[in-house]
């Protein structure tokens, strides 16, 4: 994937500039009558200024700067119009210096509530998983448990292109699965199964809704979060994604296997290795190019740096930023 922050900066000098940068103006502050400020450096600091216009030099909205009123500061400012996107970026930027999963943006929350809410809810599902095959979001993009309750209370009103739109957010990855499986009453499975389990329609439109409920279903098998013996919510575990990829935690330590044998790590220096992963993956690195040479590598890390590549690389099926989303989820409790 591009790498989404284009920079002449080192991470450690963006961190020590957005800091104080994001505490003290992060378009919270109004300079004036619909004008909100991004950054405000003091004007002779060349290197502040440097840092600034290098962030802000691809950024997707609008944005100007110009003097304070005594000249003391450089003040970069958005408009109103731009203020949402503004926001968005300036809570992207920091994830992405830390190798964070990035969140949903005011466009694709929209989207989502679409899905949850409008009365064509397969179009704005087909919009998210163009955008997730296009690269510009990723799995995990519904994670609130409220959203996610609301996607399976709609299935209840048995609206045929409703299960095609959850099919197609489910085939992309993009509901949050330790989510859904938390959510999850025994009305939705039954609901599912009921579906199924019915004689095929001479109606397409219905027909299409048991077909999309039959792979729905199958989905769920596969992630384990139905039961392949019982066909009921499966009580046995709390984490699909980390039966998934073969991760078990306990006592906040993640034991997978490793070359034949099993290792344990502490749970915190694997999320260290992903995320270690993802930055890079940012910055524009293709996976192929990441071993344990590389100077980011820790002591600490490269065990389950080594984990990780591997299994990236035995589920070539599922995009590398949907797995490390699915792996980090994996080791958190």
């Amino acid at each position: 994937m591009p790498p989404r922050l284009s920079t002449d900066f080192d991470d450690p000098i963006l961190k020590d500039f957005l800091a104080p940068q994001l505490r003290d103006h992060g378009c919270n502050v109004e300079i004036d009558h619909g004008l909100w400020a991004l950054f405000a450096v003091p004007s002779t600091d060349s290197l502040a200024n440097a840092i600034a216009r290098s962030l802000l030099q691809r950024v997707a909205f609008h944005h100007d700067s110009g003097a304070s009123a005594d000249d003391v500061w450089t003040l970069y400012y958005v408009d109103t119009p731009n203020r949402a996107a503004a926001l968005h970026w300036l809570e992207e930027v920091p994830k992405i210096l830390d190798g964070e999963s990035l969140p949903a943006s005011p466009a694709h929350r929209a989207l989502i509530e679409d899905v949850i809410g409008s009365d064509k809810p397969h179009r704005a599902a087909l919009r998210l998983g163009e955008l997730h095959t296009g690269g510009e979001i990723t799995a995990g993009l519904v994670s609130e448990p409220t959203k996610v309750r609301s996607l399976l209370d709609r299935l209840h009103q048995r609206e045929p292109l409703f299960f095609s739109a959850l099919l197609t957010l489910l085939n992309h990855h993009l509901v949050d699965l330790v989510v859904l499986l938390q959510q999850m009453i025994p009305e939705d499975v039954a609901l599912k199964n009921e579906i199924v389990m019915g004689g095929l329609s001479r109606d397409p439109f219905l027909q299409s809704r048991q077909d999309a409920a039959a792979e729905i279903r199958n989905l769920l098998l596969r992630y384990q979060l139905i039961n392949p013996i019982d066909q009921q919510k499966n009580q046995a575990i709390t984490n699909p994604y980390a039966v998934f990829m073969d991760v078990r935690v306990e006592d906040d330590s993640a034991t997978v296997p490793l070359d034949g044998t099993t290792i344990t790590v502490p749970c915190v220096h694997f999320r260290q290795a992903v995320r270690s992963i993802r930055r890079n993956l940012y910055r524009g690195e293709e996976l192929a190019s990441l071993d344990t040479r590389a100077p980011w590598i820790t002591k600490e890390t490269a065990h389950p740096f080594r984990f990780i590549k591997q299994r990236l690389e035995s589920r070539r099926e599922i995009p590398v930023l949907d797995a490390l989303y699915m792996l980090e989820r994996a080791v958190e409790r």
